[in-house]
C-alpha cells in the first residue's frame, strides 16, 4: 500500500539531529517502516518544507519546517499484527552505542518476511525501540540496521548496526571481506583431507535454490569457503566452514560442491553423497550454526563476538558422540 496525498502533518525536529539527513531522520523517526517505503515519500514529493518538496539528502539544520502530506498511518510497516512468543525471540549477546549482537534461534528470519506473519530479528529489535522511547529523551533514539544475513534455518550470530556511521561501516567491512566469519556444520561422509578449500562463483538456479556455475558464467559471483575437519563421527563430520565471501547459501552450495552436504539441508543434501544413516537426535533443521564473527583490528573493543550452538545442535553431536 502507497500512502496517498492528503492532510498535512508537521514533523518534529529534534534539534540533536541537525548533521542528520532527511532520509535518515525520518527511518529514525518511524524504525517500523522500511527505508524503501521512505523514500518513496520524498520521490513522491510528500515530504516538504513549506510549500516546496525536499531533497531526503537535505540535513535537519539545514530546513526550519517539515511537514508530511500524507497519512503518516497509511505508511506500510515492516510488520503487523502482535508481537511472536518470546520463545521466537533472538537472545542479546552483547550491546554497544554502536551494534546490537543477537543469537538467532533457526526458523527465524533476519528480516520480516511478507509472505507470513512470524517475526524476525529487525522487528524484535524494532518493537524493542518503540517501546523504549517512552522514557528517553529524542537524542538517544536508535533504529536497528541489519547488514548482514543468515538462512531462516540456520542459528547463530547476527550482527545488527544501531547507527547510521554504524551501518555505512560495517556494510564496506562485510562487502571488503574484513570480516571473518566462522560456522560449525555437520556434513554427510567421513570428510578427508582435513582442510578442504572450495573456490567456486555461486549463481542462482531454480526454486529457489544457488549453483555452482563455471567461472565468467552469467549472474555466477565469485565465491570461497574453506572447510576444516574438526571432528569426524561415523558417518558426518563436525566441520568449521569459513566463507571468504557471503554469497547466498555460499556454505550450503559449497559442502555440496566438495561432496559433503549438510546432513540435513532439504535442498541440496540430495543424491549419493547425502546422509542416508538414521535421523540425527535432536535436531531436524539445517545443521548449521554461524559461530563467530571477529570485526577489522580498526574497531574497538569487543570486536570478536562468539555464539555457542543451541540445544539442538548440541543434543546432534552429543548422540553423535555416544554412539
Amino acid at each position: 500500500m502507497r500512502p496517498e496525498p492528503g492532510p498535512v502533518h508537521r514533523l518534529p525536529l529534534h534539534g540533536e539531529w541537525t548533521s542528520l539527513p532527511l532520509i535518515d531522520y525520518l527511518c529514525l523517526l518511524w524504525p517500523d517502516r522500511a527505508q524503501r517505503t521512505i523514500r518513496e515519500l520524498f520521490a513522491n514529493g510528500l515530504v516538504r518544507q513549506g510549500k516546496m518538496p525536499v531533497s531526503p539528502r537535505t540535513r535537519v539544520g539545514e530546513v526550519d519546517e517539515l511537514t508530511l502530506h500524507a497519512d503518516p498511518e497509511a505508511i506500510p510497516r515492516m510488520f503487523s499484527g502482535p508481537p511472536p512468543e518470546p520463545r521466537c525471540e533472538p537472545g542479546i549477546l552483547h550491546e554497544d552505542e554502536r551494534l546490537v549482537v543477537l543469537s538467532k534461534p533457526a526458523g527465524l528470519s533476519v528480516v520480516p518476511d511478507r509472505s507470513e506473519a512470524r517475526g524476525s530479528c529487525l522487528e524484535f529489535l524494532a518493537r524493542r525501540e518503540i517501546l523504549a522511547r517512552a522514557a528517553k529523551p529524542p537524542r538517544e533514539y536508535l533504529r536497528p540496521r541489519v547488514v548482514h544475513r543468515i538462512d531462516r534455518w540456520t542459528s547463530g550470530l547476527v550482527i545488527v548496526a544501531k547507527t547510521p556511521d554504524a551501518e555505512r561501516r560495517l556494510a564496506a567491512d562485510f562487502e571488503a571481506r574484513r570480516v571473518r566469519k566462522e560456522y560449525l556444520a555437520i556434513v554427510s561422509g567421513s570428510m578427508a583431507p582435513a582442510r578442504v578449500v572450495v573456490s567456486c562463483p555461486v549463481g542462482p538456479g531454480r526454486k529457489g535454490k544457488m549453483r555452482a556455475v563455471a567461472a565468467g558464467a552469467r549472474g555466477g559471483r565469485d565465491a570461497r569457503t574453506t572447510f576444516d575437519a574438526l571432528e569426524r563421527l561415523g558417518d558426518v563430520t563436525l566441520v568449521r566452514a569459513l566463507p571468504e565471501t557471503g554469497r547466498q547459501h555460499q556454505i550450503r552450495v559449497h559442502a555440496w560442491v566438495m561432496g559433503h552436504p549438510l546432513a540435513i539441508d532439504p535442498l541440496y543434501a540430495v543424491g549419493p553423497d547425502a546422509y542416508h544413516g538414521p535421523p540425527l537426535a535432536g535436531i531436524d533443521r539445517l545443521t548449521l550454526h554461524a559461530h563467530r564473527y571477529t570485526l577489522p583490528p580498526d574497531w574497538d573493543e569487543p570486536r570478536s563476538f562468539c555464539c555457542p550452538p543451541p540445544d539442538d545442535f548440541q543434543r546432534a553431536l552429543d548422540a553423535l558422540r555416544e554412539g
